[in-house]
C-alpha cells in the first residue's frame, strides 16, 4: 500500500491540529448567510398616514404667547430666521419643530398648524433631547411636532402659517405670530 499514511505515522500534535482545523471549519458552516427574502408580490402597499387630529378647534385663545420653534418648512431649515420662505407647490410640504405649554413648562396637549385659516393637526410628542437639555428640564423631552401636507393641497402663491400650542390641560391654546411663506 503505497500512498496511504497510517495514523501511527502522523505525530500526535499534527493530528490534533488537523482535527482542530476540521472542527472549526464545520462550526463556521453552521452560521448561514443572512437571507433577505424578496418582497411579497401579494402584499398590500402601505396605507398613507392618516392626518393627525386637530386639537385646538373650539378652545379659547390664551393671551399667553406660544412657546415653539419651527425647525423646518418645506426644505427650508430654520424658516423663522429667513426673510422669505419659498417651497415648490408640486411636492409634499413638511413642517417640523417643537412646542410646549409656556404657562406650565410642560409638554403641550398638541400642536396645530393653521394655514390661511384652515387648521391641520400634527403628530406631537416625539423625543427632543436637545430641547430638554437646552431648557434644563427633563419634562420637555417629548415635545416635537411634525406634519406633512400632500402635494397640491395648497395653491401656488402667498400663504400664512400660525402655530397653535394647546395647553397641557387641553383647555386653551396659545398662538404664535403669523409666518408668511410662498409656494411656486
Amino acid at each position: 500500500m503505497t500512498g496511504l499514511i497510517r495514523t501511527s505515522q502522523i505525530p500526535t500534535s499534527a493530528a490534533i491540529a488537523v482535527l482542530a482545523v476540521a472542527v472549526l471549519a464545520l462550526t463556521a458552516c453552521e452560521k448561514g448567510k443572512p437571507r433577505h427574502p424578496p418582497p411579497d408580490p401579494m402584499a398590500l402597499p402601505d396605507a398613507p398616514e392618516a392626518p393627525a387630529p386637530v386639537r385646538s378647534t373650539g378652545l379659547p385663545k390664551s393671551p399667553q404667547p406660544a412657546a415653539f420653534s419651527l425647525d423646518q418648512l418645506g426644505a427650508t431649515a430654520s424658516p423663522l430666521s429667513k426673510p422669505t420662505v419659498t417651497a415648490p407647490a408640486n411636492q409634499p410640504l413638511a413642517f417640523s419643530g417643537f412646542a410646549y405649554d409656556a404657562a406650565t413648562g410642560q409638554p403641550a396637549r398638541g400642536v396645530d398648524l393653521v394655514i390661511d385659516g384652515q387648521a391641520h393637526g400634527t403628530a406631537y410628542g416625539a423625543a427632543r433631547p436637545d430641547v430638554a437639555r437646552y431648557f434644563k428640564s427633563p419634562a420637555l423631552l417629548d415635545v416635537a411636532f411634525k406634519a406633512t401636507l400632500p402635494a397640491g393641497s395648497l395653491t401656488v402663491g402667498a400663504h400664512t402659517l400660525l402655530i397653535r400650542v394647546v395647553s397641557a390641560d387641553g383647555k386653551s391654546y396659545a398662538e404664535g405670530q403669523a409666518i408668511p411663506f410662498q409656494l411656486r
